[in-house]
């Protein structure tokens, strides 16, 4: 796992916003410090060299998130998502 930021804010939508100083893929998966997932990367926005990136919350880890301001967060180094269309075996 690779170092992801600092949480910055919670936005109005209940989002985590954390500042970073690299631009992950969309849909990577987000840990806290030990290794307990906490939501998926939804939007990157801000300057490039330092970006806000926009984490949607796993469902689980909705409550007292608030009390997290600060923590550090990682991210995994692939995507679990697959992107695109399957290609049809042939018999």
């Amino acid at each position: 796992m690779k170092k992801l930021g600092n949480i910055s804010h919670i936005s109005n939508r209940g989002r985590i916003i954390v500042r970073s100083n690299q631009t992950p893929g969309f849909g990577l998966a987000v840990f806290l410090k030990n290794k307990k997932r906490i939501g998926t990367i939804s939007d990157v926005f801000g300057p490039t060299k330092e970006p806000y990136i926009s984490i949607k919350i796993s469902a689980k880890n909705s409550k007292n998130i608030e009390y997290r301001v600060g923590e550090t967060l990682y991210v995994s180094k692939k995507s679990n998502k697959k992107w695109g269309r399957r290609k049809r075996r042939k018999n």
